[in-house]
């Protein structure tokens, strides 16, 4: 049977480092730490019970990592984490927080010197190097998201790819059949973070099976994002949409809603918002807003129970899943499609604030065929141009 010294020797290092590797106790690279590992595996090693008593210390601190980026939701960042923090306590753990851009080595620094038990994850994108790495890390390991490489990861999250289809299903059912789909900002889908794409891909996949036709905003800047041109460009497509779904923050979604009241728009008679993957609760909004939110202290609660039974039941939890049924907060901003419908003098389809994809393949000469005989909003889109965003917050 193999002993650690055949382990050092087929690693290439000290019997010393074989042992800080098992045991925690001093912090070793990964490229060592990985060697080691590997040696271990092809040897079929079984370490003795010192060291794994050694391991199996509790120091009762787990290590949530969230590291900050430019255009980060600020909201959303202190309630997941104030809310991992208040749950962790509860459980009678202290918490690491791990804010660093090197985020892979900072797990790994307070893993493998046995610093902390356990690793909560927090805003996961699409392809998460923490999570790819997670099994060097020795530790168990919980994301709130769910990327696509978690095989070595347990992961948590609301249903966001449900979500995206049962909105489009809610508008639909409605008799909406023209939406505007204001996205999230930029930056979000640029760095690919998972719940901004689960959504948005799955919500405009189910409008293209369903018959919905979906105009997508431009790319949105909280700095830069101009709600007066938004609204009026949107009034002057041909018909023009009856519902808008938003990803977008707070204070974008506030100047939008203030923007269509301002144009004369009512919301739900004239136009519907739904607002999904946000987390509006508490905040002061111009009106009311119905939406398909975050949960984080319900996501919270649920990843850090099963990080904590995980480390004190000595129980595998790699590669789990569960995904939570999304939750739909009804606020009154929804109703039927209305009819007759119209669109500026320009008959325009589609204008230089939205993307030009679609969900179909109608031309936008051939939308405007079929619709037509509609009356026109000429007086809507003008009030737009004289009015005044400013306002206080309705409750």
């Amino acid at each position: 049977m193999a002993g650690i010294k055949d382990v050092a020797k087929a690693a290439g290092v000290s019997v010393s480092t074989v042992s800080y590797v098992l045991s925690g106790k001093r912090p070793i690279s990964s490229k060592t730490t990985d060697k080691v590992l590997k040696a271990i595996d092809e040897l079929g090693y079984i370490p003795d019970a010192s060291a794994q008593k050694m391991r199996g210390r509790l120091n009762h601190i787990i290590a949530i990592s969230e590291p900050m980026h430019e255009g980060m939701n600020q909201m959303q960042y202190s309630a997941y984490f104030m809310q991992s923090a208040w749950q962790a306590r509860s459980a009678g753990y202290d918490v690491l927080f791990l804010t660093g851009p090197d985020a892979v080595d900072d797990i790994e620094r307070v893993t493998h010197s046995n610093l902390v038990d356990g690793v909560l994850l927090l805003d996961v994108e699409e392809r998460d190097a923490r999570v790819t790495h997670a099994a060097r890390y020795r530790k168990p390991c919980v994301a709130i998201g769910l990327p696509k490489n978690h095989r070595d990861c347990a992961c948590i999250d609301i249903d966001f790819a449900k979500m995206g289809r049962r909105s489009a299903d809610r508008l639909f059912a409605l008799g909406h059949r023209r939406v505007v789909l204001l996205r999230a900002q930029e930056i979000d889908y640029e760095r690919r973070a998972g719940y901004v794409l689960l959504f948005h891909e799955a919500f405009l996949a189910r409008a293209s099976e369903i018959g919905l036709e979906v105009f997508e905003s431009g790319a949105v800047d909280n700095a830069t994002f101009d709600a007066r041109k938004f609204v009026a460009d949107m009034l002057v497509q041909s018909p023009r949409p009856t519902a808008l779904v938003s990803q977008a923050g707070v204070n974008i979604l506030n100047l939008t809603v203030t923007a269509l009241m301002s144009a004369g728009l009512k919301i739900p008679e004239d136009i519907s918002v739904l607002s999904c993957g946000t987390f509006l609760r508490d905040e002061p909004m111009r009106r009311p807003v119905s939406e398909e939110p975050f949960e984080p202290e319900h996501l919270c609660s649920i990843a850090m129970g099963s990080l904590v039974s995980s480390i004190e039941k000595h129980q595998g939890i790699a590669g789990q899943v569960t995904l939570i049924d999304p939750k739909f907060i009804d606020r009154g901003s929804l109703a039927s499609a209305p009819q007759n419908v119209g669109a500026g003098d320009d008959e325009t389809s589609v204008s230089a604030s939205f993307d030009s994809r679609r969900t179909d393949q109608t031309q936008p000469e051939d939308s405007a065929r079929a619709n037509a005989g509609t009356s026109a909003s000429k007086p809507i889109a003008s009030a737009l141009q004289s009015s005044d965003l400013e306002g206080e917050p309705m409750d």
